[in-house]
Parts: structure tokens; C-alpha cells; sequence
């Protein structure tokens, strides 16, 4: 979940004139399926639609897959296809608090087998699951008004704050992904094999290469599984439809 979305959440969120005395999510579970609505719609206005009845239900299916190995309480996953990714490096789905996510054609061209778009998919689920959306955005209240959230001075180290709770949700959503693969059957090495080979490496930030090793660190916590792959024929599709 990029943290451009944080922002559409904190309007809505602010403008819907939660509790104040939760800190840690100021959204129950069902004002944040209600919330989803309005996020998700703003972000398909600026995206394109893509139209392909196969590619939706494959991704409808494995989404299913994935969702079954989460415990319950859980979000009922919708999701959409779209033409673009706005400039999105790792082309990783958008997800959206209460279960939406919009999968990006890119990602079906960027992955090498199922078992990578997989992981990329569950990661997506896996920050909706653990309602990281409404989190940050409930940090980022706290942090711009203060513990009471009114007539509180800013705090100065809000940004760098948020900014670290979004990379640590990260960090958290890749550990959940590498479990409901392998419990879908999937090779959980894969989300790791995806990132190294998709985001660029870049000396200066370590960011890339700590998440690919806590990826594996984590790997070694859950068993070897076998998994079938019926992502070619997909992705050839995609393929052919980019090209025209």
C-alpha cells in the first residue's frame, strides 16, 4: 500500500468526525468496508479499466485461494482490473481499506510464474487484513493534532513518523504474504525472487535488500510447499492485449 492513499483516507477520516479515544484505529471494521466505497471509486477515476472476463476471474480465483488461509475476522475481497499503475515501480496492486484492490496489467507482464504474482497479491491482502490504511491514517491525525486530535500543536516529526509506520506495515504485509502463499500451495521464495529481480537496486537505500532478507529469514519458518501454475496462459493474453 503506497502511502499516497494514506492521504484520500486522513480527508475521510477527518471529515467523518471519528472518536477520538482509540488510538490505535479510529475506524470499527464496518465504517471501514463504508469508507472503502468512497476511497476505491476516487482511484478508478484515474485509472483505465481493463476489460478481460478470463484475467479477472483468474485473479478472483486465486484471490479466494489466498484469502482462505487468513484468520477470521476478514475483510470479502472485491477486485478490479486496470489498464495502468501510475508509475508504480514494483506494479503492486492497490489495495483499499475494507477489501478492494485494483491489480494493475503490469503486474501480469513483471511476474515470471503464479507463484510470483501470488505473493505480490497476497502482500495486498495482507495490509488490508491488517487494516494498515486506517492505521496510518489514524497515526497521522494523532501526529498533526495531537494524542486528543484537537486544538493540539503539530507535531514537527509527523511525516518521518508516518513514513516509518508505512515501512514497517510493509515489512509486515511481506511476512503474511510469504505465509498465505505457502499455505495456498505457492513457493513463498517467490515474493523475494520478485522484488530482487523488479526493484531496481539502489546502493543508497538498503530498503530493497532488508526486506528480501527478512522475506527469507521468514521462509524458514513455514513449510516447503507444491504448487500447480496456470499463469501463462494469462499472462500470455495480457501480453497480446498490451501489444495492440
Amino acid at each position: 500500500m503506497r502511502l499516497p492513499l494514506c492521504v484520500l483516507l486522513l480527508s475521510a477520516l477527518m471529515a467523518s468526525g471519528q472518536n477520538r479515544q482509540t488510538p490505535s484505529n479510529f475506524y470499527s471494521r464496518q465504517k471501514e468496508v463504508a469508507l472503502e466505497a468512497a476511497v476505491s471509486q476516487q482511484a478508478l477515476r484515474n485509472a483505465t479499466p481493463l476489460d478481460d472476463p478470463a484475467a479477472l476471474d483468474f485473479v478472483q480465483r486465486l484471490g479466494a485461494r489466498l484469502a482462505g488461509t487468513l484468520p477470521e475476522p476478514r475483510f470479502t475481497y472485491t477486485f478490479s482490473l486496470i489498464a495502468n499503475d501510475q508509475d508504480n515501480v514494483l506494479h503492486e496492486p492497490l489495495s483499499f481499506p475494507g477489501g478492494y484492490i485494483l491489480v494493475p496489467a503490469s503486474l501480469f507482464l513483471a511476474a515470471q510464474d503464479e507463484a510470483e504474482f501470488a505473493g505480490m497479491l497476497a502482500h495486498a491482502m495482507a495490509h488490508i487484513q491488517a487494516r494498515h490504511g486506517t492505521r496510518v491514517a489514524t497515526s497521522a491525525v494523532v501526529f498533526v493534532g495531537g494524542t486528543a486530535g484537537l486544538g493540539s500543536r503539530p507535531n514537527a516529526s509527523a511525516p518521518l513518523s508516518i513514513a516509518g509506520l508505512a515501512r514497517a506495515f510493509e515489512g509486515e504485509a511481506d511476512l503474511t504474504a510469504v505465509k498465505m502463499t505457502s499455505a495456498a500451495g505457492y513457493d513463498p521464495q517467490a515474493l523475494a525472487r520478485y522484488f530482487g529481480r523488479v526493484w531496481p537496486d539502489n546502493p543508497a537505500d538498503p530498503a530493497r535488500d532488508t526486506r528480501i532478507s527478512e522475506i527469507l529469514g521468514a521462509i524458514q519458518q513455514v513449510a516447503p510447499s507444491n504448487f500447480t501454475d496456470e499463469f501463462p496462459r494469462i499472462q500470455a493474453t495480457i501480453r497480446e492485449r498490451s501489444r495492440n
